[in-house]
C-alpha cells in the first residue's frame, strides 16, 4: 500500500470551523428572492397583519396538520434531485417576536467566575509558555527528519526496482542518487539548525517565568509590552484597538493540563474556551468557530476508494459517534491513538446534571440542551471519546437555532494591504464531561438583545413557506460540475440570528423554517463531497432564503 500522508484542510486562521453551504444562493430567474433584502422592509411585513399572513399560533396549528411533510424535487436541468420525508416539529410558543441584538464581549467578572468554578485553585501562567519548544519537542522533529531521509532512500530503491516501469523510462539510477544527494544535504542542514536550538533549549518549561494576573488585557498592550513573543505579535495582527484577550493554562502537576482562554475581537467574534486533557495543552489564538454539531462540506469516501469515512473509522479501531476533524486520509494503512481512555462509564443523565449544573453556577439561565450524547472526536491521527452537550438561547419557549448560518464579510485594511475577513458565528455553548468531571466548556459569540423589535409578528403560512422551499432548494444546491441528491429528514420552526447588511456587529433574530437533512455532490456517479445539517433556511416573515455566509 502506499506511503499515508495526512493532509489537514486549510483552517481559517487558527482553529476555524466554519458553517458552509453547497453552494453560494443563485438567483432566481423569475426574480431574485435571496437578494436585495430590506431589514426595514423586513420589519414592517412582520408587525403588518393581511390576508395572507398568520401570528405564530395560526401558524403552528397550520403546520402542525401535516406532521409529515413527505415529497420529491427534482430538477433535470440542474440535476438535482431531493427526497423529502421529514417530521415537521414546531415550538410551544404562542407568539414569535423580532428582536435586534448585538455581540456582547466577555466581562472580567465572568472570566473570574469562569476561572472558579472550572479550575478552582489551580495556578494559571501565561499561555505563551506553550510556545516554548523544550529539548522534547526538538528531538522528535530531528528524528522525523531522519526517518524522511530513510523513507525517502527507500522508495529511491523501490522507484530502481520497479517491474511497472517500462526499460528507458524514469529515472536512471545515477539521477536518483543524485536526488537522493540533495535531499541528504537539505536534511541534514534543517538537522544542524535544530541541533543549534536544541543545545540553546530548556529541558522543561519553566511556567514560573510566565506569570498572569488573570486580567483580560488589550491585545495591543500586550504585544507593546512582549516585544519578542512571536505569540503576541502574530495575535496583534488579527486584532484591531480595543480586543482583548486573556491566555492561562496550568503547569500540569496535578496530571491536567488545563487551558483557559478568552477573546473579545471586533473581527472574528468572543470566544471563552476551557480545556482539560491529560497528554498536553489546548494551543489557542484567534478563533472562529461554530458548534461541533454544525459539519462542514467533506469528501464521503477515502480518496480512491469506496470506503465511507464511518466505515473507515469503525475499521480502524475508532469507537462510537465519530465527529470528523477535516483531516483527509488517502490510504487505509493507518493506526489512530486515543487520548485517554475510549470509554465513558459514566451515565449520561449523571453527565448532563454536571453539565447544566455549570451552566447554572456561571448564571447562563435561557439557555436550552440542542443536542447532546457520547461522541468520538478526532484530533488528527489521535481521538478522545466524551459526552458533549449543546445548548442554544431560548426565547419564549423557541430556540435560537442558528439555522440561517453565520456572517462573513471582508472589513478592515490589513497591514498586508489586503482586507481582514470579518466572521460571526452563531451563539452556543458547549460542554464536555468524561469520568473525570468536565474536561471542557465552550461559549461561543454570546448575544445581548437590546430591543423587542416587533411583539407577535405575523407570518408567512407553512404552505407558502413550503412552495418557496420546493422551488428554491435545486437552485441553491445546483453545482456546475456536479449532480447532486438530497434527502432532508428534519424541518423546524425556531429563531435564527440575521444580520444586518450594512452594519457587522448588529442584527435581528427573526422566526425561521430549518429544512434539514444531507446533500452529496456526484460526479460521474462518484461522491465527492457531501454536507449535512440546515440545506435551506427560508425567513418565515417574507420569505426569503437566507444565504448561510451572508447571514441574510
Amino acid at each position: 500500500m502506499r506511503k499515508m500522508t495526512v493532509k489537514k484542510l486549510a483552517a481559517l486562521l487558527c482553529a476555524a470551523v466554519l458553517t458552509a453551504s453547497l453552494a453560494a444562493c443563485q438567483e432566481d430567474p423569475e426574480g431574485s428572492i435571496v437578494a436585495n433584502k430590506d431589514m426595514d422592509k423586513l420589519i414592517e411585513e412582520g408587525a403588518a397583519s393581511d390576508g395572507s399572513r398568520v401570528d405564530a399560533g395560526e401558524l403552528i396549528k397550520d403546520a402542525g396538520k401535516t406532521e409529515d411533510y413527505k415529497t420529491t424535487i427534482e430538477s433535470q436541468n440542474l440535476e438535482v434531485k431531493a427526497e423529502v420525508d421529514a417530521q415537521v416539529e414546531l415550538p410551544e410558543a404562542e407568539k414569535l417576536s423580532i428582536y435586534r441584538v448585538r455581540q456582547k464581549p466577555f466581562t472580567q467578572e465572568f472570566l473570574d467566575k469562569a476561572r472558579a468554578e472550572l479550575c478552582g485553585d489551580v495556578e494559571l501562567y501565561d499561555g505563551e509558555a506553550t510556545r516554548v519548544r523544550t529539548k522534547k519537542d526538538i528531538e522528535w522533529e530531528i528524528q522525523s527528519w531522519r526517518q524522511a531521509v530513510a523513507e525517502h532512500e527507500a522508495h529511491s530503491e523501490e522507484m530502481k526496482n520497479d517491474p511497472n516501469i517500462p526499460e528507458g523510462e524514469g529515472f536512471t539510477a545515477e539521477e536518483i542518487e543524485e536526488q537522493n544527494k540533495a535531499y541528504r544535504e537539505e536534511a541534514q542542514r534543517e538537522i544542524d539548525r535544530l541541533q543549534e536550538e536544541y543545545e540553546a533549549a530548556p529541558a522543561e518549561i519553566n511556567y514560573a517565568g510566565y506569570p498572569t494576573d488573570g486580567k483580560l488585557h488589550s491585545v495591543m498592550e500586550l504585544s507593546g509590552s512582549k516585544p519578542d513573543s512571536e505569540y503576541y505579535t502574530w495575535m496583534k495582527d488579527l486584532s484591531i484597538d480595543g480586543d482583548q484577550c486573556f491566555y492561562g493554562i496550568s503547569d500540569g502537576s496535578d496530571g491536567f493540563y488545563r487551558t483557559l482562554y478568552v477573546q473579545n475581537n471586533a473581527d472574528y467574534s468572543n470566544q471563552l474556551i476551557y480545556r482539560k486533557d491529560m497528554e498536553e495543552h489546548a494551543h489557542f489564538g484567534i478563533i472562529v468557530e461554530d458548534t461541533i454539531f454544525d459539519t462542514n462540506t467533506l469528501n464521503p469516501r477515502l480518496p480512491g476508494t469506496g470506503t465511507s469515512y464511518e466505515e473507515f473509522f469503525r475499521a480502524h479501531g475508532v469507537p462510537g459517534n465519530v465527529l470528523p476533524d477535516g483531516t483527509v486520509f488517502d490510504s487505509e494503512d493507518i493506526a489512530f491513538t486515543p487520548l485517554g481512555s475510549t470509554t465513558v462509564d459514566m451515565p449520561e443523565e449523571e453527565a448532563e446534571s454536571l453539565a447544566q449544573g455549570l451552566l447554572d453556577k456561571l448564571g447562563l439561565t435561557g439557555f436550552a440542551l440542542e443536542q447532546g450524547g457520547l461522541y468520538t472526536e478526532m484530533d488528527g491521527l489521535n481521538y478522545r471519546v466524551n459526552y458533549i452537550f449543546s445548548y442554544r438561547r431560548e426565547e419564549g419557549g423557541v430556540m435560537l437555532t442558528q439555522s440561517s448560518g453565520g456572517k462573513f464579510q471582508y472589513g478592515n485594511s490589513s497591514p498586508d494591504g489586503g482586507f481582514n475577513k470579518q466572521l460571526w458565528p452563531g451563539e452556543c455553548i458547549e460542554v464536555r464531561v468524561d469520568d473525570s468531571g468536565i474536561t471542557g466548556f465552550r461559549y461561543n459569540a454570546p448575544l445581548e438583545i437590546t430591543e423587542t423589535v416587533v411583539e407577535g409578528t405575523s407570518l408567512k403560512t407553512f404552505d407558502e413557506v413550503k412552495g418557496i422551499f420546493e422551488q428554491m432548494l435545486p437552485i441553491v444546491l445546483a453545482e456546475s460540475d456536479y449532480e447532486c441528491k438530497a434527502k432532508v429528514d428534519r424541518v423546524r420552526l425556531s429563531y435564527s440570528r440575521i444580520s444586518e447588511k450594512d452594519s457587522f456587529d448588529t442584527g435581528l433574530i427573526v422566526p425561521v423554517w430549518s429544512f434539514e437533512g444531507r446533500a452529496t455532490a456526484y460526479s460521474e456517479g462518484y461522491p465527492v463531497y457531501e454536507q449535512s445539517g440546515t440545506l435551506l433556511a427560508v425567513n418565515a416573515i417574507d420569505g426569503s432564503v437566507i444565504d448561510a455566509d451572508l447571514g441574510y
